[in-house]
């Protein structure tokens, strides 16, 4: 098994809730339940400490990302630096194919989950959220703030598999997600911002209060 494969399952695991914030388990009990040979989990583990969702600690075992204030203020943060400065060229740009795409999708999702909010509507609604705030970086085409989006995106999801998306928070997103496609479709970026950061600000919000 490759080192990047190791690394995909161990994060599909953190990511399912199979581990608390901060618990500890051994090397040994994480390759066992990620499915890793140990020399593969090594490399692993190292760059998932990097992105700080893992932390060695010496004589005492492997920690997952404690879900602190400060974690979550630091990770909605870095967000609002880097989506609003994207965000701007976006909807200023020429993305108009881009932006319809989405805008599609999001009144999609919106009108079924409006009528009935089913649990896989509800997996689909949490893919589109994510649908935008990636297309938003990958138009930016720059290497280097896709990877640091990326980094702190698994931060987020990490956040968000303690926060279990309800129907009405769901309707609420994609409201919020809408309202800044909407002044994208109208090339308006200031407006775009305006309501990215409050979409934002809302959900980090949520996460401190545990919602």
């Amino acid at each position: 098994m490759s080192r990047v494969e190791a690394y995909q399952k161990f994060r599909e695991r953190l990511f399912s809730g199979e581990l608390s914030p901060g618990q500890f388990v051994t090397q040994k009990e994480l390759a066992q339940l990620a499915g890793v040979p140990v020399g593969a989990a090594r490399e692993a583990i190292q760059k998932l400490e990097h992105e700080s969702l893992l932390k060695v600690h010496p004589q005492r075992g492997i920690q997952v990302a404690d879900i602190t204030t400060k974690f979550i203020r630091e990770a909605f943060g870095l967000r609002a630096v880097i989506e609003k400065a994207a965000l701007h060229e976006f909807a200023a740009g020429e993305f108009k194919f881009e932006i319809a795409i989405l805008l599609k999708h999001t009144r999609e999702v919106l009108e079924q989950a409006q009528n009935e909010p089913t649990p896989d509507l509800l997996d689909r609604a949490v893919e589109v959220d994510w649908e935008m705030h990636d297309k938003i970086i990958a138009c930016m085409n720059n290497d280097l703030l896709s990877e640091t989006y990326q980094i702190n995106a698994a931060r987020l999801r990490l956040i968000k598999t303690n926060n279990r998306l309800s129907p009405s928070r769901a309707i609420s997103a994609l409201e919020e997600h809408l309202e800044i496609l909407e002044f994208c479709e109208a090339g308006d970026a200031t407006g775009a911002v305006n309501a990215l950061e409050k979409h934002i600000n809302t959900a980090m919000n949520r996460a401190l209060q545990g919602k």
